[in-house]
């Protein structure tokens, strides 16, 4: 159904000035035409733009779908309308009426851009990719920006390895920051979300598993997005500001329906099993009673201990109601949302529940539009353990000794009447201070709980149907509690004999501002388009993070702060800031005769940031052209349908993290000390220049299209610190420098067509990216001393085993590891005698990249009589992943590589079988130390089948009574691999970081999904 107000926000991409006279361009002897337009459902549109075939339009209906022209009979007129087939009708000189049908393959179809502005998709310069909610909430996740991966060309995206409801990392055309941010801005009705990257836990090393908490999408109802608009190139980001300069996710959300009153009640139930776990030994008993080491001898019986069996069936139970309802100047929108998990680790449960209500009203004779929203969102995590050494259970599950009995560890606690409580139960000695894998699920606590609400309102008011303002607003706000409770009996290194216990509290706060006035006005005989948005925001972010925590003394399991041990060292931790942005901007759009449009914008911030420094703003510009060649050449066929070409240009400033520009204190071990930091007035922003150029087709009556983009960017004056020697009063200094570039090549190409009952829309997506750090600062020159410091080369992320390096000449993301000795033909060196080999810890060699060469995604949907069949294949070639993991199974004796080498006489090194005891002690790793990182480099590309379903639409219509729609399911993700050669899943990640990709160091497995999912309308 289309009515006056559920059009009204597309009329400025058609124009809806009213027709007059002095526009028509019919021939003599014309005469009065009048009529009325409706949809299939008999309902009035309102906006169509009425015109004589060959001459251009000569009006446009009103709002009960009325028009009146100057035509002659035996005319054409032709109707056009977005989201419509072109229709035309021979004039006779009687009343019109006129029928248009929907057409999903339209040309002309808005999409929303930047600050929220709607355009034409043809008239853009730019890359824009939609995606309906469909796609995100066919298959429920806690964090619906992973349903995007493999449906968004240019995009790569990383699930976390933490599971329900953890972050998810989303990088857009390749990293562009060495040392900030490269994950993508998320936009919401065109207000950017709140940055809470700083109060995500990110793992660092191969310690603590770290959980992914902090995503601000995560605390998003799915079900309450209408779509989703990607922006992957600064030309579409640019009026964002610096946070965009990364790429920007934006979600239109739902809001009341005019004359309809729906209520959609859905429910998706799915259950995870691991899909990919290491292979283990099975064959060999421990080295000696008590140990965790599995070199001992052959055993009578294989052992039928199994990891998995530890793990259980997890689930993910989302539900969600929402009410649409509304009349011509007011519509309301009402949803509730509930999502409870359990994940595949006894005790790692995750619930979110959300409420949302939003109201629009028309005002002041329908001149002033209300648009008010609130979002409560409250989220409860427990035990998110993505990865590390630290209190995870897969550490000790994995390494447990075959031929022992795994049932007795059951037992994890006994009772001790010395102390009169349950000690752990793990009579096993390990240099890795391990624990019973029952006692940290059951005894170590880490609870998470999250509320946020946000508040905003927009005022939009139209002088005249050419020039309207809007002000919005919003604020923002996120409470955050994160407690650990480790048991007395805990492991010594984790706790005291009494235990631990700390609490850390998170706030996040922002406000934002925004006035925008716009003007869409046809001139010059309607041949001239123009479009100009200018306005002006704020933004004021508050972030204070407070925390306390110890050992516990005196009373066991007594979890307060009283109870903490005040002898201990660093119980204390405060920090916090006040960041202030402030920006003009304005964008202008010129298009003639709907055939060729040119796009400018610029930019102009102020960020707290650069306080103390001689930059008090930044510029930048973009510009853009895109030209319909179909019709500027006048060659549209039934073959080719629609061509258009577009090129722009755009830069985009980034402004430094907090405290980079200003030196900082701190109370350490009760003495004030500084960060000793040189300031450096000079600090420039960081700045993006990007090209792009791209194609558009459409093909055989639309069904067919193509869009191609290609894309090159500079990112410059990136920030740097580089240590100075203790005579200059200061240890180090930031600085800019540097220049990274990405290159690369985005396709989307669709087919879509109806065969009687039987429709199918098959898509790929491809997209290939380059990186390379065309230099650190090997030109520069200490601004002191007038010495050269060149900088080519920084370590970013390192263990024992493997570095994260930037070089110049690199790319970010390259991978070094440590190797074995060789001799001057390139083999391993063997000792003769003992038949060993030597390791080369010191000797680092690069071995690839963490990125993949290029990212394929191959979807599917087929109807036919209501029943319903989709899938989804991705595909990630190329890149390079480091098993942790691995090498440390393999020092324990506890893979199945450790099991075939034994059986087969030893590991064969140079065509010839060694001692394997000697040579997995030597090559993996003991989990803090060791390790030969040549040994554990494994290909990241593999292929899967992503997502699955098969459902049915039921006849509801031929039923009659109040159900309007029903939908049931069959569901599945992640379902298996086609190929697949690492050990564990490449496209997991335990950060959503830029420096600990590819890298795995017992991560929680990967999951396979099965499930059901049931829609009801009324």
């Amino acid at each position: 159904m289309a009515c006056a107000l559920c059009c009204a926000p597309m009329l400025s991409a058609q124009g809806n000035a009213p027709a007059t006279s002095g526009e028509a361009t019919a021939s003599a002897g014309a005469t009065s035409v009048s009529g009325e337009v409706l949809d299939a459902n008999g309902d009035p549109l309102t906006g169509v733009s009425v015109g004589i075939q060959g001459k251009g339009i000569v009006g446009i209906t009103d709002i009960d779908g009325r028009f009146n022209v100057k035509a002659s009979v035996g005319q054409t007129l032709e109707f056009t309308y977005i989201g419509f087939a072109k229709t035309a009708v021979k004039v006779t000189g009687q009343p019109l009426t006129v029928t248009m049908k929907e057409e999903t393959q339209n040309l002309s179809e808005v999409v929303v851009t930047a600050l929220g502005i709607k355009k034409e998709a043809k008239s853009l310069s730019y890359n824009v990719q939609k995606i309906d909610n469909d796609d995100i909430t066919r298959i429920a996740d806690a964090n619906f920006v992973n349903n995007l991966a493999g449906k968004v060309a240019g995009v790569t995206i990383n699930a976390s390895a933490s599971g329900v409801g953890g972050g998810t990392r989303v990088v857009m055309r390749g990293a562009k920051s060495i040392s900030g941010n490269n994950n993508a801005l998320y936009v919401v009705d065109g207000i950017p979300m709140l940055d809470m990257s700083r109060a995500a836990t990110q793992p660092e090393g191969v310690y603590e598993g770290a959980a992914q908490t902090g995503d601000p999408l995560s605390a998003i109802n799915p079900d309450d997005i209408e779509n989703i608009s990607v922006l992957s190139g600064p030309s579409a980001a640019a009026l964002y500001g610096s946070a965009a300069a990364n790429g920007v996710v934006m979600i239109t959300t739902k809001k009341g329906e005019e004359g309809q009153t729906r209520v959609t009640i859905s429910n998706n139930t799915t259950f995870q099993r691991v899909a990919v776990m290491p292979e283990f030994q099975t064959s060999f008993g421990p080295s000696e009673t008590g140990s965790y080491l599995s070199w001992g001898p052959r055993l009578a019986q294989n052992s039928t201990f199994d990891p998995a069996d530890f793990l259980q069936t997890g689930f993910n139970v989302t539900n969600s109601a929402a009410l649409t309802t509304g009349t011509a100047r007011n519509q309301t929108y009402l949803s509730i949302g509930t999502t409870n998990a359990e994940g595949v680790v006894h005790n790692n449960n995750y619930s979110r529940y959300n409420a949302t209500v939003r109201n629009t009203t028309k005002m002041a004779n329908d001149k002033l539009t209300m648009d008010l929203s609130f979002n409560l969102s409250q989220i409860n995590e427990k035990n998110m353990t993505s990865q590390g050494l630290y209190y995870n259970p897969l550490v000790s599950l994995y390494l447990f000794p075959s031929g022992e009995d795994f049932s007795k560890m059951q037992a994890y606690q006994r009772w001790n009447p010395g102390r009169g409580l349950m000690d752990e139960y793990f009579p096993y000695s390990s240099t890795m201070a391990l624990m019973n894998p029952y006692w940290i699920t059951e005894n170590i606590e880490m609870p998470n709980k999250k509320n946020r609400y946000t508040a905003s309102a927009q005022f939009r008011y139209d002088f005249t149907d050419w020039l309207n303002v809007t002000a919005r607003a919003k604020i923002d706000r996120a409470n955050e509690s994160r407690e650990r409770k480790f048991d007395a009996g805990t492991n010594t290194q984790y706790a005291s004999k009494y235990g631990f216990y700390s609490k850390e509290a998170i706030t996040n706060q922002q406000v934002y501002g925004e006035f925008l006035a716009s003007i869409n006005k046809y001139l010059f005989d309607r041949n001239l388009n123009l479009m100009v948005n200018a306005g002006a925001n704020f933004e004021n972010t508050d972030y204070q993070n407070d925390y306390f925590g110890g050992q516990l003394k005196t009373v066991a399991n007594l979890f307060t702060f009283a109870n903490v041990d005040f002898a201990g060292r660093d119980l204390a931790r405060q920090d916090g800031f006040h960041l202030k942005k402030r920006a003009v901007f304005g964008t202008m759009q010129l298009g003639y005769q709907s055939k060729v449009y040119l796009d400018l914008s610029a930019r102009n911030d102020w960020s707290s940031t650069f306080k103390g420094t001689s930059t008090s703003s930044f510029f930048y510009p973009s510009v853009g052209i895109s030209g319909i060649v179909t019709d500027i050449l006048g060659m549209q066929s039934r073959i080719l349908n629609f061509a258009k070409v577009r090129v722009s240009y755009s830069e985009v400033g980034n402004a430094p993290e907090v405290f980079i520009a200003n030196p900082t204190y701190e109370i350490k071990d009760g003495a004030v000390t500084t960060v000793t930091r040189r300031p450096n007035n000079n600090l420039k922003p960081e700045r993006t220049k990007a090209w792009e150029a791209g194609l558009n087709l459409a093909m055989f009556d639309s069904k067919f299209r193509l869009d191609a983009t290609f894309y090159y960017s500079r990112t410059l004056n990136q920030f740097f610190e580089r240590q100075l020697a203790p005579s200059t009063g200061y240890t180090s200094e930031i600085f800019n420098g540097g220049r990274v570039d990405n290159k690369g090549i985005e396709l989307s190409a669709r087919f879509s067509n109806t065969w009687g009952d039987l429709s199918w829309t098959t898509y790929l997506n491809y997209s290939i990216n380059r990186n390379t750090v065309k230099d650190l600062a090997s030109d520069y020159v200490d601004p002191i001393t007038g010495e050269p410091a060149p900088l080519t080369e920084m370590i970013m992320a390192s263990t024992s085993m493997y570095q994260t390096r930037v070089t110049k000449g690199g790319s970010i993301g390259d991978i070094y590891v440590n190797t074995l000795k060789t001799d001057e033909h390139g083999y391993i060196h063997v000792h003769p005698i003992d038949q060993t080999v030597t390791t080369q810890p010191d000797q680092w060699i690069k071995v690839g990249n963490a990125s993949p060469k290029y990212n394929l995604g191959w979807g599917n949907d087929l109807h036919y009589k209501g029943i319903n069949l989709g899938f989804l294949i991705t595909a990630r070639v190329g890149g390079i992943g480091i098993s942790q993991t691995q090498a440390v199974l393999d020092y324990y004796g506890a893979s199945k590589q450790t099991e075939d080498a034994r059986l087969n006489g030893g590991v064969i090194v140079n065509g010839r079988p060694i001692p394997a005891q000697d040579f997995y002690q030597k090559v993996g790793s003991a989990g803090q130390s060791g390790g030969i990182g040549a040994w554990y480099v494994y290909s990241a590309t593999n292929v899967r089948l992503g997502e699955l379903t098969l459902g049915y639409d039921f006849p509801v219509q031929k039923w009659g009574g109040f159900v309007k729609g029903l939908n049931v399911s069959l569901i599945g993700k992640n379902l298996f691999f086609f190929y697949r050669k690492a050990p564990y899943d490449p496209e997991l990640t335990a950060s959503t970081g830029t420096y600990m990709q590819g890298i795995d160091n017992f991560m929680s497995p990967s999951l396979r999904t099965l499930g059901f999912s049931v829609k009801v309308q009324f």
